[in-house]
C-alpha cells in the first residue's frame, strides 16, 4: 500500500454541506486571503479550532466538524509546512491554484471525525423539523427509516453528534428511546455509508465564550 501522510482540516457547517456535495471526496477553493487549503497533522489543534473559533462564529453555523484524510506522503511532502502560534501548530501551505490536483491525491474517503457545537447551531436545512425533534422524526412514521435517512443524509451527518449529547427530555425522548433511536440511526448509517462513520460528539457548548 502507497505510504501516506494523515492530515486534518476544521470546517463550519457551511463549508461541510458544500463539501458533501463533492461527496466528501474533493475540497473547495479557499476564498480568504492568502488563499492556501492549510490541512495540518495535528488532530488536537483543529479540535481546538472548532471548539474556540467555529461554534461562536455564526458563518460557521455555530458548528465546527473536524475533517481527516490521507494524502500520498510524497506528494505531500512537496508543500511547505508553516508554523503557526506556537511549535505544535503546524500546517501545510497548499496554494488555490493546486487545489484540484491537491483532491486528486487524497486517498479515500475524507472523514468527519469529531463534531462541535454552539449554543446558535440550527443544523442543515431539512424537512424534519426543528433540530430538537428531529431524531423522533426520523423513526415515528414508519418502521423502515432507511429511505428517510438516506433522503437527509445532511441532516443525519452533522447533527447526529448533537443528537447524541443534548439530553433525552429536550428533544421529546425517555432516556431508553433515545439511547434505542441513537443506536438504530447508527445502524443505519453503516448500511448505508460503512466507510463513512458518523462524527464523534466534541461536545455542545451551552454559552459562547468570553
Amino acid at each position: 500500500m502507497p505510504n501516506t501522510r494523515a492530515l486534518y482540516r476544521s470546517v463550519g457547517l457551511k463549508e461541510a454541506e458544500l463539501f458533501l456535495v463533492s461527496g466528501c471526496s474533493a475540497f473547495l477553493a479557499p476564498t480568504a486571503r492568502p488563499a492556501h487549503l492549510l490541512p495540518g497533522d495535528e488532530r488536537r489543534v483543529r479540535t481546538a479550532n472548532c471548539r474556540d473559533w467555529n461554534t461562536p462564529d455564526a458563518g460557521s453555523g455555530h458548528a465546527g466538524f473536524v475533517t481527516a484524510f490521507d494524502v500520498g506522503a510524497d506528494y505531500a511532502s512537496r508543500f511547505p509546512v508553516r508554523t503557526v502560534g506556537n511549535s505544535r501548530h503546524q500546517e501545510l501551505w497548499v496554494p488555490a491554484e493546486e487545489l484540484a490536483t491537491f483532491n486528486q491525491h487524497i486517498q479515500g474517503p475524507v472523514r468527519f471525525t469529531e463534531a462541535w457545537y454552539g449554543p446558535g447551531y440550527l443544523g442543515p436545512d431539512t424537512t424534519l423539523g426543528p433540530l430538537e425533534r428531529q431524531l423522533l422524526a426520523l423513526f415515528e412514521q414508519r418502521s423502515d427509516a432507511l429511505p428517510l435517512i438516506q433522503a437527509n443524509t445532511a441532516a443525519c451527518l452533522f447533527n447526529s453528534a448533537w443528537w447524541s449529547t443534548a439530553p433525552a427530555a429536550a428533544q421529546g425522548l425517555n432516556p431508553s428511546d433515545h439511547l434505542r433511536l441513537l443506536d438504530r440511526l447508527h445502524q443505519t448509517w453503516v448500511t448505508l455509508h460503512p466507510t463513512w462513520p458518523l462524527p464523534a460528539p466534541g461536545g455542545n457548548r451551552q454559552t459562547d465564550p468570553q
